[in-house]
């Protein structure tokens, strides 16, 4: 039986990282191997009762104990960088080391700057001949140079999840291939909602930090979030569910749907669904909406993968190539992030989607199996990499 480390993982108060978590576990113990997770957050990874996942650890050493101080001495005497990150790095090295296939599933990584620790661990790793997968990857194709190529190299396979970033890779001269991202086959958990939820008459809105920073004005693009909830209840019958899908300290979607919903403290209507759902129980959720708005890919993959109609408020390679691949275009269901300056264009965004709502739904029900198709023989690449010489 083999066994695949799961690393660089942030840790699952991201519900799209845990999705990733749940759903490539669970398709690499049915091909018979053994999961490991190296975690930000082990403590509340190993609270969330991962099915497949048959041992939780923390990427780095603890913040107190011998080796964090040995670590500390080592530094302020010189040693090299690398040797130090190293040394913070080790139980995550280690459990590599033990390991016969290691995936990196943070699959935006490298879309947010240097990740030094990264570079550190794979190198490590690939020097005990250990094969290395990037898997479920979008990278920005302006990054793919200097040290992050060189990392990039590192890997055995790169699989991204969507055609932009396969077709750079491959520009680049990486072993690239391409694959749906794997929390499309997430399971999903019914559990209770609120009240006000009316399945298929409640309208999902989900507002990031992320695309708050990369509007041209923050504050105007939660007026125009603000403007299409008034839109929904003075157009239709339908609730309005505000959907937290991050809870990091650092990136944390609850801030901003707290805002919004101050603006409606009257209004029944408008509700948030409770902390602390997990990604199936969020997924189960979103199934019974009848339409999302959602600045989170992996809220819109739920939707997708629900046959719910989303239009994402895209800013990344992700959201992008994932509309392109699914649907054949960005148009319709992709508006930018750097373009939301108003309720008007956000509101006629989302009146044509409700327009052709049916046939979203009838169109997605066909689309998916073939979109979806060679998960199974790509886990199978990749387990198939275990005992293969070095590169």
């Amino acid at each position: 039986m083999k066994r695949v480390l799961l690393y660089n993982h942030g840790g699952c108060e991201n519900r799209g990282c845990e999705a990733i978590v749940r759903a490539t576990s669970r398709l690499f113990a049915r091909a018979g191997a053994r999961c490991a997770l190296a975690s930000d957050q082990p403590a509340f990874d190993r609270a969330a009762s991962l099915p497949d996942v048959e041992r939780v650890i923390a990427s780095t050493i603890a913040p107190v104990s011998v080796r964090r101080l040995v670590n500390s001495v080592g530094f302020r005497l010189g040693m090299p960088r690398e040797h130090e990150v190293a040394r913070k790095y080790a139980p995550v090295i280690a459990q590599g080391a033990r390991s016969d296939v290691c995936l990196s599933i943070g699959g935006d990584t490298y879309c947010y700057g240097p990740q030094e620790h990264l570079a550190v661990v794979n190198a490590r790793l690939a020097g005990k001949g250990k094969p290395l997968v990037l898997w479920g990857c979008s990278v920005e194709p302006d990054v793919l140079r200097g040290e992050a190529l060189c990392d990039l190299r590192r890997y055995r396979l790169l699989v991204a999840r969507e055609s932009i970033t396969e077709a750079a890779l491959r520009d680049a001269g990486l072993p690239a291939a391409r694959c749906c991202d794997p929390a499309f086959f997430l399971p999903r958990e019914e559990t209770a909602l609120p009240e006000a939820f009316a399945p298929g008459k409640t309208v999902g809105v989900n507002v990031s930090p992320l695309i708050l920073a990369r509007a041209p004005q923050a504050q105007a693009a939660l007026a125009a979030f603000e403007g299409l909830i008034r839109h929904i209840l003075d157009t239709s019958g339908d609730a309005v569910a505000l959907i937290a899908h991050v809870a990091w300290a650092h990136d944390d979607d609850r801030a901003a749907l707290s805002a919004l919903k101050a603006r409606f403290a009257d209004e029944p209507r408008v509700f948030a669904l409770p902390d602390g759902l997990n990604a199936p129980q969020l997924k189960g959720a979103i199934a019974r909406l009848r339409a999302l708005v959602t600045a989170r890919t992996h809220a819109s993959i739920a939707a997708y993968s629900s046959c719910v109609p989303a239009l994402v408020i895209g800013y990344s390679v992700k959201a992008r190539g994932i509309a392109r691949d699914l649907f054949g275009r960005e148009e319709g269901h992709l508006l930018p992030a750097q373009e939301l300056r108003a309720a008007d264009e956000l509101i006629a965004a989302y009146d044509a989607m409700i327009a052709r709502e049916a046939q979203e739904r009838a169109f997605l029900r066909e689309r998916l199996p073939a979109y979806t198709a060679g998960m199974e023989d790509m886990v199978r690449r990749v387990l198939s990499l275990a005992g293969e010489d070095a590169r």
